[in-house]
């Protein structure tokens, strides 16, 4: 199958979270199967100057029309692990950050509208695959195609949608204003592109089977689009959790721990790599109790707020905490932080640490209230670190509870009980002292957490529409 992935953001070129993670390893999965896989993207400012060699190939130039505007578009192209990268160069993406500007509609409609007419002068594609609201409209978009093309949205966050008013239907996307008032394109008072993608595409999937039904049950949240899913695409709607980049994930041969380790000798390597960040950052190594990881977006989203909780209970079990992250909640982390000298904050996204840090924790804490998939918790138990986490949508499929015996991979909580997070926390300390510990452990890192079975489930699901 030729299969066409078009994202907002994908590694190695440009990331702000965990769908460049997927982009990437899913994209090579696919090759690795036999499948040809492109990736399309804007070319940001990051890449340009990041990545210079994206700049030697320049694969295509044209224009297109926005309503009564003409725009011009530069396609470079790039090569990585067998997967094919196109980038969209506009002067819209011309700026320092990815998102989180005030025209970020328009930039991305931009996008979508390129990528419409990349598609049309080289429609070799069997499936399109979209993701998130920075795509969505692209379904509705390719219907108008000559060739008939199968489209895929994929939802990895449906907290973010593509709001815009009612005249930039036809502005942005030369899409008559029919399509809002009947209803097919708006959500409330606005013309909404994650609304468009799901009403428009072939299926619809999510990234966890959890969250997936999660959507479907939840008819007021996220501006009420789980209801629109449930009540127009119910059938069409498929949870497909992650994959782990297992190359890149892999403590026997990761590059950035003081060593590597397997699941034979895990207690010496993570010795060894807990001495080396505690280490590295200054701290004492005089505690007995466990060493809890959190690396994290700071939003409420991730329990920010449980994750204070903890820091203040550390103490009690002689441990240690150390969190890496940024985001929106970091001052009440760092002033958190200052009160409880068991806690180390790193207040930036550090690569290498991150990786050192799931190696030499205990424990790894991922409190959210809502996690569509997450990968954090797949990285801890395959580096040997027992995740804390909450019983919602991947982290409620890929951890097993310590309850579960043989069988048990972590510690999950019932996000639904007020007291369920700090009681779990509280019971993974004392139980840093069972021996039933390995148990955890060793399941963890023995785990499948590779992109193989969830690649051929997407793979089911594009020959169930390609043939029809």
């Amino acid at each position: 199958m030729n299969i066409l992935l078009v994202t907002s953001e994908a590694l190695p070129y440009a990331k702000s979270g965990g769908l460049a993670d997927f982009i990437f390893s899913y994209a090579k999965a696919l090759v690795k199967k036999g499948h040809k896989a492109s990736v399309i993207m804007p070319l940001y400012k990051s890449i340009r100057f990041g990545h210079s060699e994206v700049m030697e190939d320049l694969y295509d130039t044209f224009d297109f029309k926005m309503n009564w505007r003409t725009q011009g578009c530069g396609l470079f192209h790039s090569k990585v692990s067998g997967v094919d990268y196109y980038f969209t160069a506009m002067d819209r993406f011309d700026r320092d950050g990815l998102y989180g500007y005030g025209d970020d509609n328009e930039r991305f409609a931009c996008f979508m509208m390129a990528v419409n007419t990349f598609i049309t002068r080289h429609n070799d594609f069997d499936v399109v695959h979209c993701n998130d609201w920075q795509t969505a409209v692209l379904p509705l978009l390719l219907k108008y195609n000559p060739r008939p093309i199968k489209t895929i949205l994929t939802i990895h966050n449906p907290a973010y949608q593509g709001w815009a008013k009612r005249e930039e239907t036809s502005l942005f996307f030369n899409l008559h204003t029919d399509y809002y008032d009947s209803g097919f394109v708006r959500l409330g008072d606005s013309f909404n592109f994650l609304k468009t993608g799901i009403m428009s595409a072939d299926k619809i999937t999510t990234v966890s089977k959890t969250h997936r039904d999660e959507l479907l049950r939840d008819h007021d949240g996220f501006g009420k689009i789980g209801a629109i899913i449930d009540w127009c695409r119910h059938n069409d709607f498929v949870g497909i959790v992650n994959g782990l980049d297992v190359d890149i994930w892999n403590p026997k041969t990761d590059k950035q721990l003081a060593k590597n380790y397997s699941v034979d000798d895990y207690k010496e390597g993570k010795k060894i790599n807990r001495d080396a960040i505690l280490d590295s950052l200054g701290m004492n190594k005089n505690f007995t109790g466990p060493l809890v990881g959190v690396v994290t977006r700071l939003s409420f989203q991730k329990g920010v707020d449980r994750i204070i909780q903890a820091m203040r209970e550390i103490y009690k079990s002689d441990g240690r905490m150390i969190i890496i992250g940024t985001g929106e909640m970091e001052e009440q982390i760092q002033s958190e932080a200052f009160a409880h000298p068991e806690v180390y904050y790193v207040r930036r996204y550090d690569e290498n640490l991150a990786h050192l840090l799931y190696a030499a924790s205990d424990y790894f804490l991922m409190p959210s209230y809502f996690e569509p998939c997450g990968t954090s918790q797949l990285i801890s138990m395959r580096y040997g670190t027992v995740p804390i986490v909450s019983n919602v949508g991947g982290l409620n499929d890929t951890v097993k509870d310590a309850s579960r015996g043989m069988e048990a991979s972590g510690f999950v909580f019932n996000n639904a009980d007020p007291n369920g997070f700090i009681n779990c926390f509280i019971g993974a300390t004392q139980y840093f002292y069972n021996p039933g510990l390995d148990t955890l452990i060793k399941n963890g890192m023995v785990g499948d957490y590779s992109w193989a079975k969830s690649a051929d489930e997407y793979l089911d699901l594009y020959n169930s529409i390609y043939w029809k």
